[in-house]
């Protein structure tokens, strides 16, 4: 099982421009398939995005990439789970492309920065 957590906020980046919307791309890495969740949780509201979805090889009949958009980025910290119920590492690449309140791309992370960000 892998799992992403991610603390989102508007200045998450560290950026002059405050981060708006964030697009969610997951990427599939090999030849099997998986079940995958992506959710938002904050303190107040609670869950406030769930997505669950089977991501696996064309040959089984699964998506290979699977592109989550505009999720709204504010002031208040929320949690960004991403889970999958496979055990291999590295079989997932995570982007979240991160948006002004314009539509411009102010900055692409990985799963590796994200990780980097966690330690």
């Amino acid at each position: 099982m892998a799992v992403y957590l991610l603390v989102m906020h508007e200045s998450m980046l560290q950026t002059a421009i405050p981060v708006r919307y964030v697009d969610i791309e997951v990427a599939w890495v090999g030849d099997d398939e998986a079940d995958v969740f992506i959710g938002g949780r904050n303190e107040v509201g609670g869950e406030i995005y769930r997505y669950l979805f089977q991501i696996g090889s064309e040959h089984h009949g699964g998506l290979r990439n699977y592109v989550i958009p505009n999720l709204d980025v504010s002031s208040a910290n929320w949690e960004l789970r991403i889970i999958t119920n496979y055990s291999r590492p590295y079989h997932l690449a995570v982007r979240l492309y991160c948006r002004s309140a314009y539509g411009q791309t102010l900055g692409v992370l990985t799963e590796h920065q994200m990780t980097k960000l966690a330690d």
